[in-house]
């Protein structure tokens, strides 16, 4: 009887060894730019292949200087062939709305998931940040500011195609940010993308996002508090036939060896895998 017990707990073990992982072989797109001028876009690159080395994803980098990285989002259909895009980039100054609606395209229309990573909610500010409301038309009841030569040059160009509002699509748009210091993360919902992370989490030093404004069906998963201020750092939000998912801690490197904060990465990520459509 013995004998029999240690072949089958053998027989037990060697099968769960031989296990595929959750979400093993899903394809995922990384896209940032290298160096980074306010971030160490380098060293958190190397950090997110071994968080998909763990996580068993097919990855797939595209990086390159900042304007080159750019112009790729002109790529028709980059991301069709993908199960989950993660950006980590920062694109403020930005002014080629191309390439902005076309990364909303693989999302909305492509039904692509995708994680947004810090700097990546303060990118094509001029098309939510400042300027006027009312140039964006009647149709449109937001709360996005867009600069009036924006709006009218698209317009001559694309015609009656929707203005592409890079604050609509993160879901909760933030155009500023507090000091580098520490922050009090707060779980406020039961969801996959955060089961792992504890009740509660201060980072290091860091910094804190604000929220000017957030779109309908925005779900706020984890709430930062830095001295008075707060504001929402983690939410999914859907878009189109997809979902995003904001997260805007992970300014620097300490933040990305935290493990509550690798957890996230790999549970938001496999989350999407296994819910692509909102």
């Amino acid at each position: 009887m013995k004998h029999i017990l240690s072949i089958s707990l053998f027989l037990l073990v060697a099968f769960t060894a031989i296990l595929p992982r959750a979400n093993a072989g899903n394809k995922v797109l990384y896209f940032t730019h290298e160096p980074g001028r306010w971030h160490k876009y380098t060293p958190q690159l190397a950090m997110f292949r071994e968080v998909a080395e763990k996580a068993g994803w097919k990855l797939t980098v595209m990086t390159g200087e900042h304007e080159s990285q750019i112009k790729k989002l002109h790529t028709p259909d980059y991301g069709k062939e993908f199960d989950a895009i993660v950006y980590n980039f920062c694109f403020a100054k930005s002014r080629d709305l191309d390439a902005a609606a076309n990364l909303m395209k693989q999302t909305r229309e492509h039904g692509v998931p995708a994680l947004l990573i810090h700097c990546s909610m303060h990118s094509w500010w001029a098309t939510f940040k400042s300027g006027r409301s009312d140039v964006l038309g009647p149709e449109y009841r937001g709360k996005a500011k867009a600069d009036p030569g924006l709006v009218e040059s698209w317009r001559e160009k694309h015609g009656k195609k929707p203005f592409p509002i890079w604050g609509d699509f993160t879901g909760v748009a933030s155009t500023a940010h507090g000091p580098r210091k520490p922050i009090t993360m707060k779980k406020v919902a039961t969801h996959p993308a955060v089961k792992r992370f504890p009740k509660e989490f201060t980072t290091g030093s860091t910094e804190l996002y604000n929220n000017v404004y957030k779109v309908d069906g925005v779900m706020p998963l984890i709430q930062g508090a830095q001295g008075k201020a707060k504001s929402i750092v983690m939410w999914s939000c859907p878009q189109g036939k997809s979902q995003v998912i904001g997260l805007t801690v992970g300014h620097g490197v300490d933040d990305w060896k935290s493990e509550p904060y690798k957890n996230l990465l790999t549970d938001s990520v496999n989350y999407l895998i296994a819910n692509p459509k909102p």
